[in-house]
Order: C-alpha cells, then structure tokens, then sequence
C-alpha cells in the first residue's frame, strides 16, 4: 500500500471508500443450470454495502466501530484488512496488521487443540520456535488444559473461541482489527479480553474495535464511528456518539403500543390509563435505554367518573422471565394524587439502577384499600443496555474504602 500521503503518526488512513456487491437473482450452480438457461438473462441488483467513507485511525488508537446490523461495519474491517478490495477510494496502512474479524479461521475439526494452536499460529505468521515456547500460555489463557488432545469438532463454540482468542494475541502486530470476537465467550473469558485489551493499549497498539457491546465502547476507545446505512452517521468522542447511537437516531421512530382487552372493554373506569410512553433523557420517545442514564415513564389518564374514591397509581417492574424487580405506588410513597379530568403523572428515575436486559411494566391505578380501577399487566417493554463495565442485574453502587 502506498505510504507517501500519511499525516504524521497516522496508522490508517481511508479516503472516500464505496463498496458495491453485485447480487444475481437467479441462482446457477451446475452446467444444466447455465445450459438451459444461456439465453435468459440473469437480473442483478447492486447493494451498496459502503458509500464514500473517509476517516483516519492515529497510531495508538482505540477506535470503535458501532451500527446496526447490515450498516457496513464487517465489510469495512475486511476492506482495511485487504480481504475485500474497496469498489472506490483507497486505504493506506502503516504497520502489520492482526485481524481478528472471524476467530477460528483455519482451524481443523478433525485435529486436536494441540494441532491446530501449531496450524493456526503458522497461519497468522508465528513461527514453529515461536509457537512452541508461547503453547503453554496459549492453552493456559484458554482454559484448556484438560482437552489439549481432544478433536475440536468435540470443543462448544465457546471452548473454540477461547482457543482462537488466544492464539490470535500472540501474533505480532502493529495494528489489530476486532470483529465482535467476544460475542460467544463467557463474561469471566470477557474480563480476561478486557485484560487484553488494556495492555495492547498501554503498549500503544492500534486497534479497531467493531462491536455492539457500546458499554466497551465506552471503556476502551479513544473515538467512536457510528455507520448508519452504509455511510458515516457521526465520528467523534465515543460517548456522545453512542448517545447518539442509542437516542437521537430514534427520534422519529413510533413507540409501539400494546391495547389490551381491557382497553376495548365497555365498562366505564373511574379512572384510564389512555397512552404510556417511555421517555430518554432527551426528551425523546424510546425503548432502549443505557444504565445510569435519566429515564421517565409518562403515563396519561382521564377520569370517568367527577369523584373518584382514593386513587393510587403503582408501578411495578419484572425481568422478560419473571423476576420481580421493584415496586412501589403513591400511597407508600405518601404521595396525594390530585388527578383532573385528564391529564399525565411522570415517574422520572434519574440514574437507572439496571444494567443490561429486557425488562416489562406492570402500571395500575387502585384504590387503597385494593379495587382496580385499571391495571395494565406487564404490558410494556423496555431494553436496557450497559453504559460501562458493571456486570449483572443492578448497579449497587459500591464504593472502595481502603483502611491502613
């Protein structure tokens, strides 16, 4: 690759990249599939995969790639990768490159871990001398030193992840391209990656970091890309670009809701829940939230009936299998609700407490003694997704006293 163009300390340089998948849409395989059909031409549909994408990656950088399924983030790590070449535009890189963009790569089923730690290192440039005084360490960082001998097509995907993962670090390289290669492991091989990870950066690799997990983003990069529909979206400091990534893009996208049978039923309530909206802390309609941000439920109601006797609103919050998270009402938070004719109550949490998940509402309003006026049973759903490196259900916000 040309060289003379690079700014200083500039480790990747791409200018005005395309990329265009041609797509036939009939399929031929065999020699009677182009006989019988020589004269019949094959429409094509070109996909455009990538669309005039131009960035620089500095020598020593943690850059994280973020976007939805299908943006372009793969195909633009195997361009700079040199796997697939750009159908437009060009991409300088200075140093050896180490792509991690499908772990595994190379390996054998039929032969033993011990096999393939020897076929894939000689694949990522590691010599035999090489390969022989790292082996330990490799299937020690792997955790596997009970199946050293056993065939890999016996190994889970996890067990094969490790493996790969920790054949992959011990390629030297300049410049490391990741590629969602911790999506199978466990969360204790995670922390292991992390590990990793904080060492390549303190010894000034430079890395490409491609991944949904944004919590990571968060913690390890120095600047964020956001793609979005094959073209750059946003580049810039990693969190407000996955604020933007998890908030502002959502903008004018319609909250579903659910109507329940009991909304449609033609009894009068002395009191209805009429709409229930989830709101971000930018004041936009949303599903998806991060961790520690602010979150509000905006519930409307109306009132049926001029007097109503006693009314408490409750809320209450389940994990997507059934685990019982949090509940509380107005009356046990001695809170008096002066409700008119129609109207909306926000229950505002300031730094949401969960962690990562899928999570439902059960949203009622009662009267102290216990009658339903209306009560929507776990009928909407919210997403909540790691805003930095806790782990679990809950943040309970520890903090570290060290006595002397």
């Amino acid at each position: 690759m040309q060289r003379k163009n690079f700014n200083k300390n500039t480790a990747i340089s791409v200018k005005n990249v395309s990329k265009q998948f041609v797509i036939p849409h009939e399929k031929r395989q065999t020699v009677r599939d182009y006989i019988f059909n020589f004269w019949k031409k094959n429409e094509k549909e070109v996909f455009h995969a990538l669309s005039d994408i131009s960035f620089e990656v500095k020598e020593g950088e943690f850059f994280g790639i973020i976007g939805r399924n299908g943006s372009g983030k793969s195909t633009l790590l195997k361009i700079i990768a040199r796997i697939y070449e750009s159908t437009k535009g060009k991409v300088e890189v200075r140093g050896k490159i180490s792509p991690f963009l499908e772990l595994g790569v190379g390996f054998n089923p039929e032969l033993s871990a011990r096999e393939n730690v020897y076929l894939n290192g000689t694949i990522l440039g590691l010599s035999g001398k090489q390969i022989e005084n790292k082996f330990d360490e490799i299937i020690r960082f792997a955790e596997l030193e009970q199946f050293i001998d056993q065939k890999l097509k016996n190994f889970s995907s996890g067990m094969q992840v490790r493996l790969a993962f920790s054949v992959a670090i011990q390629a030297d390289a300049d410049i490391l391209l990741l590629d969602e290669v911790l999506a199978v492991g466990d969360a204790n091989f995670q922390q292991k990656c992390f590990d990793v990870f904080r060492k390549f950066k303190k010894e000034g690799k430079t890395i490409v970091f491609v991944s949904h997990d944004i919590g990571s983003i968060r913690q390890f990069c120095n600047r964020a890309l956001y793609l979005k529909d094959s073209k750059i979206e946003m580049i810039g400091d990693p969190n407000e670009v996955v604020d933007h990534y998890i908030y502002e893009d959502k903008k004018d996208e319609e909250v579903k809701e659910k109507v329940s049978d009991e909304k449609i039923k033609k009894e009068i309530k002395p009191i209805e829940i009429t709409k229930v909206e989830f709101i971000d802390k930018f004041g936009n309609k949303n599903k998806t939230y991060l961790s520690g941000d602010k979150f509000t439920i905006r519930i409307h109601y109306k009132k049926n009936m001029k007097v109503v006797e006693d009314p408490v609103l409750g809320i209450a919050v389940y994990r997507d299998d059934g685990t019982h998270i949090y509940g509380t009402n107005t009356d046990l938070q001695k809170i008096d609700l002066n409700l008119k004719t129609k109207g909306v109550v926000e229950l505002v949490c300031n730094n949401l407490p969960l962690i990562q998940g899928k999570f439902v509402t059960t949203l009622a309003f009662h009267r102290k003694d216990g009658v339903v006026y209306d009560w929507h049973d776990r009928e909407y759903e919210f997403y909540v997704q790691k805003g930095g490196n806790k782990d679990g259900l809950v943040d309970m916000d520890f903090t570290y006293k060290i006595q002397t």
